[in-house]
């Protein structure tokens, strides 16, 4: 155990990978201690990923129907034959 480590008496753990024996551990940043990591297991994956998908479907729905609209505004002014102004950016 690192002075770090028994100062605080935390380690500071990495992300789970596989050994070479094919275990699943994770290691201490400080000290190199090895503990071994439960496999991840996620039953509300699947949710989130609709959920997540069902939103973008949303919003690129909008974004068109905004496109759209904002298309028109722009021929409606250019029709208009408003003189435009212009600003020099440096």
């Amino acid at each position: 155990m690192s002075f770090f480590c028994r100062l605080s008496g935390r380690h500071y753990w990495c992300t789970p990978h596989r050994s070479s024996d094919k275990r699943l551990i994770q290691v201490c940043y400080e000290c190199g201690a090895e503990r071994p990591a439960r496999e991840l297991l996620d039953d509300l994956a699947p949710e989130r990923l609709n959920h997540s998908l069902a939103a973008a479907r949303s919003q690129l729905a909008n974004a068109s129907g905004r496109v759209a609209d904002d298309s028109r505004k722009h021929d409606q002014l250019a029709a208009q034959g408003r003189p435009r102004k212009f600003a020099l950016v440096k």
